[in-house]
């Protein structure tokens, strides 16, 4: 599916309350920008508390929150390496800036 520039503003949008990502150190993510912010210097035990090879929170937030089936998948699909992951948050978000 192609990214529309409609569906662009829904994915970065920031959202609030209980909708908002809590990750385990007390950090709070409102956007899939705070996530890419944050991603790399969250600490690893943290990272692994929410992504490994058997489930990842990541993922979980931005298909149910965030709508963007397609990251989601792809996250889901990186199997908890760190690294992927990293990378391909970091190019969505430089991605979805374009339609800003």
């Amino acid at each position: 599916m192609r990214l529309t520039k409609q569906k662009a503003i829904e994915i970065a949008r920031t959202v609030e309350g209980g909708e908002c990502f809590f990750n385990s150190d007390g950090k709070v993510f409102c956007s899939l920008r705070d996530l890419a912010r944050e991603i790399m210097t969250m600490p690893q035990p943290v990272f692994n508390h929410h992504c490994n090879s058997k489930k990842c929170d990541f993922s979980s937030w931005i298909a149910g929150v965030l709508r963007d089936e397609k990251l989601a998948k792809d996250v889901t699909a990186a199997n908890g390496i760190r690294a992927k992951i990293e990378d391909l948050i970091i190019k969505r978000v430089e991605q979805l800036e374009k339609y800003a």
